[in-house]
């Protein structure tokens, strides 16, 4: 931990202590004692029926740009007619909570449930789906293709261990299965592509399975820019005329170096070890290369990725950043210590009372002619894989589309306005909680390198131990071509 940051910190924890000393403490900007925790449904009464959610005051209320239900209504009304004869479909993931919640405490758990019973009925099926942690999940699934039993209609894999499940030769290649296309919006076309190697695609990650909670955030304190001589809402609206980038953020980091007291960026505990994975593929790079018909490659050299390198380096090496002191980071953050802060956008519900006058931002992207933000979500998001050997690969596939097809575009829509609603502050984070959510990004370094670890050394793990010293050469060419080799080897062109 830098002195200034530390100097910093203390000065924060001896304002919190006189605060309890006078009986005073700190303000509370936003009291939401009386409110349910974020993302809780209003109840109404003995029979738990969902009452409305109170407006907050100065707010306007979010609008979706069109009817996402109805939209995604359409989307399963396109798929095949089919009536399974109340066949069981059974999905088996490590974590159930988003795709099939046990109760209804959540709005998102509630639509959750509400979905699932259409697509059911829809297809005249019942879901169920079970539990089990991924090395169990691995292993039953072994035993089964072994004895030539059956063992799920489904999977739903954490992204970073779907490398485990391929190498031991347990999944199919979704492009073989009928009446299926992961072309369709409801599934993340990077997912599917950095799945994918030879002439196989073995996962897929879509509306159904990609969390809010997956996809990290910026936030900012708008008070300490202010005291900075900077406009924080400018930086909304360069969000949106697409030139917030990261040379605009080392703009606003220096000054408030220059101007405040203030420390400038900091990152969660809970994502540190991760933020330069997130930065590297926010800045535009891929860890690997790779496509439907392609042998993966590094995607990356020593000289592509010098901005980003000497980017990382700056932050790391700032006196007034903690990045590394992530275990005070949140509460420097809310105490209104610091400038910037990334964690995951479950953090909002715990800043609802923090000092900070804080808002969120999606991470800045490399250039302004860059095509979009970027966001890596986390490794634990899940995604589809269907079993190989499945007797009937119609059925998963169809399910798998209707439960992506009927959660499009509306469950977001209902999280954001029920944070704006409950937890947000201002219109505009609203609106960048919009955005970011349409941001998921994904990395076949981040589904393989488990599984195939020359590929992770090559990759996300060379960026993380470069990061604060700019020193990714240092033994990348060899790792690279490590790397490089086993991806001929696991995921060539031969048949």
């Amino acid at each position: 931990m830098s002195m200034m940051y530390k100097r910093i910190l203390a000065a924060l924890l001896a304002a919190a202590a006189l605060a309890s000393f006078t009986s005073c403490g700190f303000i509370v900007v936003n009291d939401v004692s009386s409110r349910h925790r974020a993302g809780e449904a209003e109840t109404g009464g003995e029979d738990g029926e969902g009452g409305a959610v109170p407006e907050a005051t100065g707010f306007v209320k979010y609008r979706s740009r069109e009817d996402a239900k109805a939209l995604s209504e359409s989307y399963v009304a396109a798929l095949p007619e089919r009536d399974y004869e109340g066949a069981v479909f059974f999905v088996t993931t490590p974590d159930r909570s988003f795709l099939s919640p046990e109760d209804t405490e959540t709005v998102l758990s509630r639509l959750a449930l509400q979905r699932n019973e259409e697509i059911a009925e829809r297809f005249n099926v019942t879901l169920l789906t079970s539990e089990e942690d991924p090395a169990t999940m691995l292993d039953e699934m072994r035993q089964a293709a072994e004895a030539g039993t059956f063992y799920t209609d489904l999977l739903l894999i954490p992204f970073y261990r779907i490398g485990e499940f391929r190498a031991a030769d347990l999944l199919m290649n979704m492009r073989s299965a009928p009446f299926f296309s992961m072309d369709q919006p409801y599934f993340n076309a990077e997912s599917s592509q950095m799945t994918s190697g030879g002439y196989a695609t073995y996962a897929v990650a879509g509306a159904a399975s990609i969390s809010p909670d997956d996809f990290a955030a910026l936030y900012m304190n708008k008070t300490v820019l202010k005291d900075a001589g900077e406009d924080p809402f400018a930086l909304f609206r360069r969000v949106e005329d697409g030139t917030w980038t990261w040379d605009v953020l080392l703009a606003e980091l220096e000054a408030v170096r220059t101007n405040t007291g203030a420390a400038t960026l900091s990152a969660s505990s809970s994502l540190s070890e991760r933020f330069p994975d997130l930065v590297f593929k926010a800045m535009g790079n891929n860890f690997i290369l790779t496509a439907d018909r392609r042998e993966p490659l590094v995607g990356f050299s020593v000289n592509s990725a010098k901005k980003t390198m000497e980017l990382l380096a700056s932050l790391y090496q700032d006196e007034r950043g903690g990045l590394d002191d992530p275990q005070n980071a949140a509460a420097v953050f809310a105490s209104g210590g610091s400038a910037f802060f990334v964690e995951y956008l479950t953090a909002m519900e715990s800043l609802t009372t923090a000092e900070a006058d804080w808002s969120v931002l999606p991470l800045p992207k490399g250039s302004e002619a860059s095509e979009g933000y970027k966001t890596l979500v986390s490794n634990e998001t899940g995604a589809f894989a269907i079993p190989k050997g499945h007797t009937n690969p119609e059925i998963p596939a169809v399910i798998l589309s209707g439960l992506n097809a009927a959660s499009y575009g509306y469950m977001n829509d209902s999280y954001v306005e029920y944070h704006m609603m409950n937890v947000m502050r201002d219109n505009d984070s609203v609106n960048m909680l919009d955005l970011i959510l349409d941001t998921a990004s994904f990395d076949f370094a981040i589904a393989f390198g488990n599984a195939y670890p020359a590929i992770a050394e090559a990759t996300y793990k060379r960026v993380r131990a470069a990061a604060p010293t700019n020193t990714l050469g240092q033994g990348f060419t060899e790792k690279r071509s490590e790397a490089n080799r086993i991806m001929r080897e696991n995921f060539d062109l031969n048949y």
